[in-house]
């Protein structure tokens, strides 16, 4: 069911690369997922954050596929992958994971997860524990902490569709700018173009009831990962992002949560040589503690 005939994009075969990129489409039970492939070795599967898709890891994957099989899909609805008419859920994600790896006929993996990607991983961890060597997670979702729910009111009601409370947002913008608050109000609509870039996202964080996004979050059931667990987190990110991949920390029972100076939420594509370093010390088996990293200037 593979098809790889699809011609290499010189954009996305970086010259680091040991090989071209190969890209590379599968059809599953809900859709067509689009891939790409790169290096030999152990296999390693990258899963996109919540508002992209899978080339935010090509800077990664650049430092990785000289030792490693890379593969790095598209969700469905996402980038290049098949836009499904599909009810989006984390449940979902994990079982077109499995198709996938199946479709590939990959025995164990290691999975490297951002954001949405690192929650649906760790889900998947969950449930094919047999499946999964080691998880990687860059500040992952997946778990309630103070704050959380605030936040996704917030996020829910910026995304909304029609538009009421961004059209009156729109409206007070004005005024809200004379009271201090214009810069944080352009950063909400910049945002929300993002978020609506990525609709299977919105449904996957904002289009759901809430009892049914809350009973996928994960507080009660990290516990039963079994398997070496690196957490990565930027400085620079939030405060509920930093509590979110404490919290995973906490619960993981052999997991190592590190802290990357002047990263921000992004840190495939902002600091992929640092990143890269962490992942490939860990994958190797290797603990990250003694990794000696320079500073980004130094870089």
């Amino acid at each position: 069911m593979f098809d790889r005939s699809f011609p290499y994009a010189e954009f996305e075969s970086p010259s680091k690369l040991p090989e071209p990129l190969r890209h590379s489409r599968v059809k599953l039970s809900q859709g067509q997922i689009f891939w790409r492939e790169v290096g030999t070795g152990p296999d390693v599967i990258f899963l996109h954050g919540s508002w992209r898709d899978g080339s935010q890891w090509l800077p990664i994957v650049e430092e990785l596929a000289s030792e490693y099989h890379c593969c790095v899909p598209d969700r469905l609805g996402c980038g290049e992958s098949e836009s499904a008419n599909i009810h989006h859920s984390i449940a979902v994600g994990v079982e077109n994971l499995a198709e996938y790896v199946a479709a590939l006929k990959l025995e164990k993996v290691d999975l490297i997860g951002h954001s949405l990607g690192g929650w649906i991983a760790a889900s998947y961890a969950l449930k094919y524990p047999n499946k999964v060597k080691g998880l990687i997670l860059l500040s992952p979702e997946g778990v309630n902490v103070e704050g959380l729910q605030r936040r996704w009111r917030w996020l829910r009601w910026l995304s909304a569709n029609p538009p009421i409370f961004p059209f009156l947002l729109k409206l007070a913008h004005p005024f809200l700018r004379l009271l201090g608050r214009g810069d944080a109000i352009a950063d909400g609509f910049k945002l929300r173009e993002k978020m609506l870039r990525s609709p299977s996202s919105c449904e996957f964080l904002f289009r759901r009831r809430t009892p049914e996004l809350k009973a996928e979050l994960l507080n009660d059931h990290l516990d039963f990962l079994k398997i070496p667990v690196l957490i990565l987190q930027g400085s620079r990110d939030d405060a509920i992002a930093q509590s979110v991949s404490q919290t995973y920390n906490s619960l993981i029972p052999k997991s190592e949560l590190h802290f990357i100076n002047a990263g921000g939420e992004n840190l495939p594509e902002e600091l992929p040589v640092i990143v890269g370093q962490y992942i490939r010390q860990f994958l190797r088996g290797q603990s990250v503690s003694t990794l000696e990293i320079p500073t980004v200037r130094q870089l």
